[in-house]
């Protein structure tokens, strides 16, 4: 299909990787700022698929700055990023009260079931963080569909985007796991919510329990 073609792989598309690009440093930056160095961090939602091939960048930014354990949602076959790798659910982590300095995540929180899973994470990251959370999430306002970064593709009405999605291979992103967050209802789930860059409208918000310190 001649449109199809055109949204994978036309010049918006190399516009908005290079947009997401520069956001995955911010964030990574964002990150760093906030986690103290040598903390321990549960780092939620890391996934073993290379999909568009930078899903572990922001992930990977966290190796040489804290002790990383790995939460994966479906089972894998030894470690993920050479860290320690535990199978489980945001939304019920297998871990006692306190058990890690952070909880982070990168791109996770909307993919949990929309509001009622987002405070789900965001309660099980409270009780399990002894110091506080971190959780980066794609910008409801920002024009690009920061997934398969195709402008405006999250803007159309809900049946029509699902099929759009599934012509360009993401048949599961559907609304019982695809849910993007503004910065207001993010802060309706009771946390904090700000943009990672700090300019408007930024292509990630990050939630947070704790002000944040920016580099």
């Amino acid at each position: 299909m001649p449109v199809v073609a055109w949204l994978k792989h036309g010049p918006a598309r190399s516009l908005a990787r290079a947009v997401s690009s520069r956001s995955r440093m911010h964030k990574i930056a964002l990150l760093r700022a906030n986690i103290s160095p040598g903390a321990s961090v549960l780092l939620v939602g890391v996934s073993p698929d290379e999909g568009i091939g930078t899903e572990s960048a922001v992930e990977r930014g966290l190796l040489e700055h804290a002790e990383v354990t790995c939460l994966v949602y479906s089972p894998v076959d030894g470690q993920l990023l050479g860290r320690p790798t535990v199978q489980g659910d945001a939304r019920d982590l297998p871990f006692a009260d306190a058990s890690f300095d952070y909880v982070v995540s990168n791109a996770v929180i909307e993919h949990v079931g929309g509001p009622e899973g987002a405070r789900l994470m965001i309660a099980e990251s409270e009780r399990v963080a002894r110091v506080g959370y971190l959780h980066t999430t794609p910008n409801r306002w920002f024009p690009i569909e920061p997934h398969v970064m195709i402008p405006l593709l999250h803007w159309l009405p809900e049946q029509v985007r699902q099929r759009a999605f599934a012509a360009v291979g993401f048949p599961s992103y559907t609304r019982e796991n695809y849910w993007l967050f503004s910065s207001r209802s993010l802060r309706a789930l009771g946390t904090h919510a700000s943009r990672c860059t700090g300019r408007w409208p930024a292509m990630t918000l990050i939630a947070h329990s704790r002000p944040l310190q920016h580099p």
